[in-house]
C-alpha cells in the first residue's frame, strides 16, 4: 500500500510596517503576497512586543510569535528607530529570511553615513560634510560655494533637504537648525534640473525609474508631486546599485542617482532607500510583484 504523500508545510510571510505606513502600499503587498504565500500577516511596528525571557529575545504581535515566520520583510523608517533596531537585530539571529539588515537601516537613515559608507568602494559620490556647529557649517559652505544643499541627518521623502542660494538664507536656516538641535550634512550642489534616477534592487535584479520634480522644485520626489517612468537600466548603473546594496547586506532597497558631467561615470549616488515606495501611480504593481516573487523564492533557503 502506497504511503500517504507528505503535506508541504504552509508558507508564511510577515510584513512589519512603520508606525506611519502607507495604506495603499500595504494593501498591494498583502494582495500580491496572498497569491504566493499560504499565510500573510501585517504587523505595525508600534503593536509589536519584545520580550526577553530565559536568555532569548522574542517578538510578538498579538499572540503570534513573529520568529516562526519563513520570511519577514520589515518596512521601517527613521521614525521607528527605537523599535526598529532591536527588531532587526533579533531577526538577524532567527531562522527567518529577512531581505534587509540592521546595518542597512542605520546607514540609509543617516544622510551623512550614507555617503561615508560608499567612500572607498569606487562609487561616485558628491562632496559632503557633517557638523553640529552652525559656525563650522558656514565655513564649509564658504569652501563649497553657493548654491549648497543642506540635509537634516534623518530626513526622508524629500523632507529636511534644503537648497541654499545665498548667505542670508543660510543664516536663517542655521538659526532654526541650531534652535531645534538638528545635525546637518552639507553637500556640494549638483545641477539635476529636477530629475534623478531611482534603481530598485531586488536580489540581483535592477529596475531603473526616471523621476521628475513638480514645477521648479529641485527635488525629484514623487511624494511631493513629481512623476516617474521606467527606463532601460545601463550596465554602469546596475553595477553600482548592486555594489551599494550588497555592501549593506540588503536584498531589497533602492539607490538614487543624479546625472552629472562632473564624474567619469556620468552620475553620482545621492541616497539609499531602506523602505522605497513602489510608485503605484506610475508603475502599477510591478515593483511590489517583484518583491513578493523574490521573497517567495527564498522559502527554500529560509
Amino acid at each position: 500500500m502506497a504511503g500517504k504523500k507528505k503535506k508541504k508545510p504552509k508558507t508564511k510571510l510577515l510584513i512589519i510596517g512603520s508606525k506611519k505606513y502607507k495604506k495603499s502600499t500595504v494593501k498591494m503587498l498583502l494582495e500580491e503576497g496572498r497569491k504566493k504565500f499560504d499565510s500573510v500577516v501585517f504587523a505595525p511596528v508600534h503593536k509589536i512586543r519584545i520580550i526577553e525571557e530565559k536568555g532569548e529575545s522574542k517578538l510578538y504581535y498579538k499572540e503570534k510569535n513573529l520568529k516562526n515566520f519563513d520570511i519577514v520583510y520589515p518596512r521601517l523608517s527613521s521614525l521607528d528607530f527605537f523599535m526598529a533596531e532591536p527588531i532587526l537585530q533579533i531577526l538577524s539571529k532567527s531562522k527567518a529570511y529577512c531581505p534587509v539588515s540592521l546595518k542597512g537601516f542605520q546607514v540609509s537613515n543617516n544622510k551623512y553615513l550614507t555617503i561615508k559608507s560608499l567612500t572607498g568602494k569606487n562609487v561616485p559620490i558628491t562632496l559632503t560634510s557633517l557638523s553640529i556647529s552652525p559656525k563650522v557649517v558656514k565655513q564649509t559652505v564658504e569652501s563649497f560655494g553657493f548654491p549648497v544643499v543642506l540635509k537634516l541627518i534623518s530626513g526622508f521623502a524629500g523632507k529636511g533637504v534644503m537648497l541654499v542660494n545665498r548667505e542670508q538664507e543660510l543664516q536663517a536656516i542655521l538659526d532654526t537648525v541650531h534652535l531645534f538641535e538638528h545635525v546637518v550634512s552639507a553637500q556640494k550642489f549638483i545641477e539635476s534640473k529636477g530629475t534623478d534616477l531611482r534603481c530598485y534592487v531586488t536580489g540581483n535584479k535592477v529596475i531603473t525609474v526616471e523621476r521628475k520634480s513638480a514645477g521648479d522644485d529641485f527635488r525629484a520626489n514623487i511624494s511631493r508631486g513629481g512623476s516617474a517612468k521606467q527606463i532601460k537600466t545601463s550596465p554602469e548603473l546596475e553595477k553600482i546599485a548592486l555594489t551599494v546594496s550588497k555592501s549593506l547586506n540588503m536584498d531589497i532597497c533602492a539607490v538614487d542617482f543624479i546625472k552629472t558631467s562632473e564624474t567619469k561615470e556620468g552620475f553620482i549616488v545621492i541616497e539609499i532607500n531602506f523602505v522605497p515606495g513602489p510608485f503605484r501611480k506610475f508603475l502599477g504593481n510591478k515593483i511590489v510583484k517583484d518583491w513578493i516573487n523574490f521573497l517567495h523564492s527564498k522559502i527554500e533557503t529560509a
